[in-house]
């Protein structure tokens, strides 16, 4: 490939750069908002600021993998819905953002890095993160997103084994 520079390819290069970076501002979505007056959530979890009791107390919510590349959310859905352990967490994935007590959160960082995060609704805290693996495969990666949800959530949901 012959390629020729002359006196205004600098300046196109700087306007390609501009025209990336309004691209990229256009597309930015602001973080999480935080609706704790929201009447279709829990009344018990509500105003809670304790992140262990609304991890072990939460019972709705929101699937959000529209950041995760070669998968959406409605394949997460169905994976977790797959997963045998899921249905013993007693958690109801809504449709509405609004009716959640959390929202899972899965992007994507490189070739087959799947994290996530578990956030309270009205908070916006953190109740808990982690990390799917699925190299270059939507379905495996949406798998073991759903396996590791759940194992991370397992210790807080199942009841507590006497000794």
């Amino acid at each position: 490939m012959n390629l020729q520079f002359n006196r205004s390819t600098p300046v196109l290069l700087f306007l390609a750069i501009v025209a990336q970076c309004g691209l990229a501002a256009a597309q930015y979505q602001p973080g999480p908002i935080a609706t704790p007056d929201s009447p279709e959530q829990s009344e018990k979890l509500k105003n809670s600021k304790d992140p262990d009791f609304v991890l072990r107390n939460f019972r709705t919510m929101y699937v959000d993998a529209s950041e995760a590349e070669f998968f959406g959310s409605e394949l997460l859905k169905a994976e977790l819905g797959r997963n045998d352990n899921f249905a013993k967490l007693n958690i109801r994935m809504v449709d509405d953002r609004r009716m959640a007590d959390v929202v899972l959160k899965v992007s994507y960082t490189f070739a087959w890095d799947y994290p996530f995060e578990l956030r309270h609704q009205n908070t916006t805290t953190v109740l808990l993160s982690g990390k799917g693996e699925g190299p270059f495969s939507g379905p495996l990666g949406a798998h073991n997103v759903a396996h590791q949800f759940v194992e991370a959530v397992r210790k807080y949901r199942e009841p507590e084994k006497k000794k």
